[in-house]
């Protein structure tokens, strides 16, 4: 009986989306007793009345139909399992190639120089390059010696790094299905030392997928990132990613309009390669804070491949000053937040 109800709970899906309550690890425990009363258990990261109500009026119809099934009993619990950190925001794109990690990288180094205490993880667990860009590649993951069933972070200029590319043979290709991944978040959330943090910067896959999806069903993700370049084909999928934050109840922190303009360094002169403004013209049109634009920096490039991100590698540069200023208006916007 108990194989059939599960199997059955697999077609329960999350609001909205196509991944069902058990690969996605809602489902905790199923019990039966000899009544034929039949109790499920299960958690959500986030706190949505709206969502637990509909996941359990889904949870209750699909297994009313089962022969032999009296009663349902279905208790969705508040999951926080990462309590000791204070903010956690989750940067995202609509596609790849818009410079996502890059972005990612350096607004938690201008988060934790404006005196936040900061960690990054990475989710993108295909393209995992948070490490290279902080230049931490040959840094092994170690077990904290106080809490054995915990690993310890790489800390690097000021803040805890954390991503599977330290846990598996450099150039690995992972072939993972959803279950796999929501697992690997939620160990990468909970079997982490991760301490007491301000802000969590998570560095998540292009596109609207596992990753997401599962952090937001584990954790309350305090806010989004939307990272775009200027032009329409990339603002098109921007926009998807503000939608699905949106779908996710997550609040959207802004959008940031990222390799913005060229200033050429021999003549000076302004030079807009992928246009410019589109990020600016996306936040408008759907109401959104504008958080700032990237220039196209050499130096950022450079400082990337080198693990040493302008942010740190130049600080008094015209990119770095463009992060420095995103962070200082995703920490305005975080206090706006709070008091609402």
């Amino acid at each position: 009986m108990k194989e059939r109800i599960m199997n059955e709970l697999k077609k329960v899906k999350f609001p909205e989306h196509t991944k069902d309550i058990v690969s996605l690890g809602i489902v905790e425990d199923v019990k039966i007793n000899e009544n034929g009363e039949v109790t499920v258990k299960g958690s959500l990261g986030i706190e949505d009345e709206a969502i637990s109500q509909q996941l359990r009026s889904s949870i209750i119809q699909t297994l009313e139909k089962i022969e032999g099934v009296k009663k349902v009993n279905v208790k969705i619990e508040k999951k926080n399992i990462v309590p000791r950190i204070k903010h956690i925001i989750g940067t995202t794109s609509g596609k790849g190639g818009v410079g996502k990690t890059t972005v990612s990288v350096n607004i938690a180094l201008a988060l934790a120089k404006s005196g936040q205490r900061v960690g990054i993880l990475d989710t993108d667990i295909y393209g995992p390059n948070v490490p290279k860009m902080m230049g931490i590649e040959e840094e092994a993951i170690r077990l904290n010696q106080e809490e054995k069933d915990k690993m310890l972070p790489v800390e690097k200029e000021g803040i805890k790094v954390f991503s599977i590319g330290n846990l598996i043979p450099k150039g690995t290709a992972l072939i993972w299905r959803g279950p796999l991944i929501h697992k690997t978040v939620e160990q990468f959330l909970e079997d982490v030392s991760w301490g007491d943090l301000d802000f969590l910067v998570v560095d998540f896959p292009p596109g609207t997928g596992d990753a997401q999806l599962s952090m937001a069903q584990l954790t309350k993700v305090t806010g989004g990132l939307v990272v775009t370049t200027p032009q329409d084909v990339a603002l098109t999928d921007a926009a998807r990613a503000v939608d699905f934050f949106k779908k996710l109840k997550i609040p959207v922190l802004g959008v940031i309009e990222n390799m913005s303009y060229f200033i050429c360094p021999h003549c000076g002169k302004r030079v807009d390669i992928f246009s410019h403004g589109g990020g600016k013209k996306l936040s408008i049109q759907l109401s959104l804070p504008f958080l700032g634009e990237i220039p196209i920096d050499v130096d950022i490039r450079t400082g990337s491949d080198e693990g040493k991100p302008i942010v740190v590698g130049k600080p008094d540069s015209l990119g770095a000053k463009a992060f420095m200023n995103v962070a200082k208006k995703i920490i305005e916007e975080m206090k706006t937040l709070e008091t609402l």
